[in-house]
């Protein structure tokens, strides 16, 4: 009986390690960027090689200068094609943030994912610089 009960305990152990294995999450990584007068950072989780199921952008003004500041991702396909997204602005002033969460599918594959953070006059756009590309796990 005792020898039953723990052939049954192991098989039930690892049938549990395979459901937990085949319900993780999604790859995920992450990149930061700061300029004068923003801070913003990107978490990507890709599902495959040609979705992100979930992008998380943040951005903050850091100057009391009066300028709003703008976060957008960008996406890399393998054919070094970049393509960027709808930006995202904090307009409150200095020291308020946002966060926004959305996703893509880009059927020729997403390769990379980078964020691109801006400080802004209205409509002109007074600096702004990318990160670094974050590799899509499943390449």
């Amino acid at each position: 009986m005792k020898k039953n009960l723990n052939r049954i305990l192991a098989v039930g152990a690892a049938a549990l390690g395979a459901f937990a294995f085949s319900v993780s999450p999604a790859a995920a990584g992450g990149v930061a960027e700061s300029i004068s007068g923003a801070q913003g950072t990107g978490d990507f989780y890709y599902s495959s090689k040609t979705v992100a199921n979930k992008i998380y952008l943040t951005v903050t003004d850091t100057a009391p200068d009066g300028h709003h500041v703008r976060i957008r991702a960008q996406s890399l396909t393998p054919e070094r094609v970049v393509t960027s997204y709808a930006w995202r602005s904090v307009t409150a002033g200095y020291g308020h943030s946002d966060t926004w969460v959305t996703s893509l599918t880009d059927t020729r594959g997403i390769w990379a994912m980078r964020i691109q953070v801006c400080v802004y006059e209205k409509d002109d756009q007074l600096g702004c610089d990318e990160s670094d590309w974050d590799g899509n796990t499943y390449y």
